[in-house]
């Protein structure tokens, strides 16, 4: 768990398409190139329908507006909730890299 996953992998489609509850979100990764936990819980939290006017937004704006409750009801993910999500994403990224390398050699 203590491992930084390679955020550069969530720019490949072959790769993502295999990571637990983001596999049919490349384009939206591709766009975002999340480098940390905290901005994997935000793109998480983007591909919920509240909070999808925030894709092509800056990471400033992306981190100030993402948690905040919506007015109209919409679905949207609360920040413990992203993060947990994201935590286990990056466990699973680890492990499926762990596992090309154990093919390899």
């Amino acid at each position: 768990m203590n491992k930084e996953p390679l955020w550069d992998l969530l720019e490949h489609d072959d790769f993502v398409t295999n990571v637990f509850h983001i596999n049919s979100h490349a384009d939206v990764l591709r766009t975002l190139k999340p480098k940390s936990i905290e901005q994997l819980a935000a793109v998480l939290a983007i591909i919920r329908p509240a909070k999808r006017h925030l894709v092509n937004e800056s990471w400033d704006t992306i981190m100030k507006e993402v948690w905040t409750k919506p007015n109209d009801g919409s679905y949207y993910f609360k920040k413990a909730h992203a993060v947990s999500y994201a935590v286990a994403c990056v466990v699973h990224m680890n492990l499926l890299v762990e596992k090309l390398n154990a093919n390899v050699y």
